[in-house]
């Protein structure tokens, strides 16, 4: 046989020994580029092709460097909604929360809404093809409680919009007591039904933006009530998120924290009714420090305008029961419309069976204890709905109610009053 036909035998052998050889293997998730790699090779080790390595990588030309990462496969990739936790998230897909925790870089277990999280390794669906527009945006000049859509998203997604100079809201005594409606939070299974439901929201005049957030530097003093409304509001819908209207206001994202008084972890609601360009109606009734022990007694507090930015999400924090002076540590699952706690221990879990005897939605009087304030409150003994303390000895969570709380779905009047009873024997009344 002549040479030349010899060694195209063999370069035949060679390439087909290679291809045998890359059948056999299964697809990585990832792979690190080594000496020698051309996009084609890896194409042929991976079994993955040219095209669909380098739009997974979002390679704009055939160009790779020694130690580079390429993703082989898509990631699964989750939208975190309204009630998620980690811990549920995990068992839902049967990962572990160490895993999300560590393929999305995260250092703790907050979460908001409209948050994508990685379920599996691999691209981003953002670098196969979809992209974030990148239009312009202008602030609304709406007075109304929803805005108009007149606008769209800002070219930037990485810049922090600029705040303006803004002046104090006006300080009078007018306080509004009626309770907004949400919708996001599915209504506990097991609550009874309702025949009235909660009355609207009023309508207050527009303010002016303040410069500062009213809270004071001493504990001691009682920081300036915000009786009114900024000049615009919204009404958070389905979807959003605090980066989403942030951009969509052109308002620093931390200010439109500030505004709701809101730590920078927590998450909007829908129909929450969010402030703008201000800070939103406050009474300041109960505030960090204004305490210096827990007592038996506790201060009233309107659940809208002060309980719902004392407690929040994932908060820890004791309870005092008003005839018995027995102490349950409970975490703060969520809540809009009131607060929905969990017993921290299996010991806490057993204190509450003691207290209720058995399990009942008759509330008892208790005292909340948190950050230097007694706030009076009122406790259901009925478990239900969402778990995330599978380690505390019960299922479900339970209704803490201040004043003017409401249900999150409906309920009957009589609960109501059962809990607006308890509120004021936890005043001592």
């Amino acid at each position: 046989m002549k040479p030349y036909v010899k060694t195209l035998i063999g370069a035949l052998t060679v390439s087909t020994a290679l291809f045998s050889t890359t059948a056999a293997y299964a697809t990585d998730v990832s792979y690190v580029v080594q000496s020698g790699d051309t996009l084609w090779i890896i194409s042929v080790k991976q079994g993955v092709s040219v095209d669909r390595i380098k739009t997974l990588n979002g390679l704009t030309s055939d160009v790779i460097y020694v130690g580079q990462k390429l993703y082989m496969v898509e990631a699964k990739v989750y939208t975190v909604k309204a009630g998620d936790t980690l811990w549920l998230i995990s068992k839902n897909f049967g990962v572990t929360v160490d895993q999300i925790r560590q393929l999305n870089k995260l250092t703790s277990d907050m979460l908001y809404v409209g948050q994508q999280l990685k379920i599996t390794d691999g691209a981003l669906p953002k670098v196969s093809g979809v992209t974030t527009p990148t239009t312009t945006t202008t602030t609304p000049t709406s007075t109304t409680t929803t805005p108009t859509t007149t606008t769209t998203t800002p070219t930037s997604t990485t810049s922090t919009p600029t705040s303006t100079t803004t002046t104090t809201p006006t300080s009078t005594t007018t306080t509004g007591t009626t309770t907004p409606t949400q919708t996001t939070q599915p209504a506990p299974t097991t609550e009874p039904t309702t025949t009235t439901p909660p009355t609207s929201e009023p309508s207050p005049t527009p303010t002016t933006t303040p410069s500062s957030e009213p809270i004071p530097t001493s504990g001691a003093v009682r920081p300036t009530a915000v009786t009114q409304w900024p000049s615009i509001t919204y009404v958070v819908q389905a979807g959003d998120s605090g980066w989403s209207l942030s951009q969509k206001f052109g308002v620093p994202l931390s200010d439109l924290y500030r505004y709701n008084y809101m730590k920078t972890d927590e998450w909007f609601d829908a129909g929450q009714k969010i402030a703008i360009n201000g800070f939103a109606p406050r009474n300041y009734d109960v505030f960090p420090g204004m305490h210096v022990a827990p007592s038996k007694y506790g201060v009233i507090a309107d659940w809208f305008f002060d309980g719902q930015y004392v407690l929040n999400r994932n908060d820890q924090f004791q309870l005092t029961d008003v005839d018995t002076g027995k102490t349950v540590q409970v975490k703060m699952l969520g809540g809009y419309n009131h607060s929905d706690v969990e017993p921290l221990t299996t010991t806490d879990t057993q204190t509450m069976k003691e207290l209720f005897a058995t399990w009942t939605w008759n509330p008892r009087a208790v005292v909340v204890w948190k950050d230097g304030m007694n706030i009076a409150a009122s406790l259901s003994g009925m478990p239900h709905s969402y778990d995330t303390t599978p380690t505390n000895g019960v299922d479900g969570h339970f209704d803490l109610y201040l004043k003017n709380s409401c249900p999150h779905g409906t309920t009957t009047d009589a609960y109501q009053a059962q809990h607006a009873a308890m509120i004021l024997k936890a005043v001592g009344k």
